[in-house]
């Protein structure tokens, strides 16, 4: 077991600003593994033992950053989708580790829409605190830690993703996923009333929140850990939320054996 790494006076939430850009180039250098997979002609698609989908551009990316986390911050733990199971044991001992999510949005990846990310998240004390999440078929990439807020490179371009205006009178602007939809979803749109739904893959919906984009996340379904702490450092970092389901709780991580998320909902930095 990895020994942890001290907090020091410079640290915010045990993370060192300086490696935010660590970090993007890491997952910039995990998306170009996977679009060298994504170029291929054909590519074979095994099953996981949860039924899930993987693929090799999965393993080429986890392989990228788990090498180039371990550079960096080699006292630090990582816990991968594609890493073999944690004891719980072990991990509740952490005060902070990475978690990553190499590959999120396999289903897109598969069907070739681009909606899929790379997730690179740092945990201290169940909190998601920064976040880097790259698409890199759109050239975007978003990364925040909760010191010093979020921003999108896109064409070479940084931007401060801030609270835009808001006009109350316009319907919610409600993002779902593309892939998974649940039974709960369309009770929630029903008791919400009048709305506008966009349909997004991975961890993107959480990005256009950021981006002031769209509203309302609703996750009424199950995702892991994995699937949400990188976008959610991003949203929170720019000024938004993600709560459990019926509370005003954060969603937080590494707090139980499961990797299961509890229902929750994201906001937008400017929903009231």
């Amino acid at each position: 077991m990895k020994t942890q790494t001290s907090v020091n006076s410079d640290n915010v939430n045990g993370f060192e600003p300086e490696w935010l850009v660590a970090i993007v180039d890491i997952a910039v250098a995990a998306g170009d593994a996977i679009m060298t997979v994504y170029a291929t002609d054909d590519f074979e698609v095994d099953v996981k033992t949860d039924d899930s989908p993987v693929t090799a551009a999965d393993l080429a990316s986890h392989n990228v950053i788990v090498a180039a986390l371990d550079k960096l911050t080699p006292t630090i733990p990582v816990m991968s989708e594609e890493s073999t199971t944690l004891a719980w044991e072990e991990r509740k001992l952490w005060q902070s580790y990475w978690l990553i999510d190499p590959l999120d949005g396999t289903k897109e990846f598969i069907k070739r829409n681009g909606e899929f990310t790379v997730n690179i998240a740092f945990i201290h004390q169940g909190r998601a605190v920064a976040g880097v999440v790259y698409a890199p078929v759109l050239d975007k990439c978003y990364f925040g830690h909760l010191a010093g807020g979020a921003c999108l490179k896109h064409a070479g371009v940084d931007q401060a993703l801030v609270k835009k205006s808001f006009e109350n009178k316009a319907v919610p602007r409600v993002v779902g996923s593309r892939s998974h939809i649940s039974p709960g979803l369309q009770s929630y749109l029903e008791a919400l009333g009048e709305h506008e739904m966009k349909s997004v893959g991975s961890s993107l919906k959480f990005c256009l929140l950021a981006e002031g984009e769209a509203d309302i996340y609703p996750r009424l379904g199950l995702t892991s850990e994995w699937d949400t702490a990188a976008a959610q450092a991003v949203l929170e970092s720019a000024g938004g939320k993600v709560l459990q389901y019926g509370s005003e709780a954060a969603l937080d991580y590494n707090q139980k054996s499961d990797i299961l998320n509890p229902y929750f909902i994201a906001y937008a930095p400017h929903w009231e």
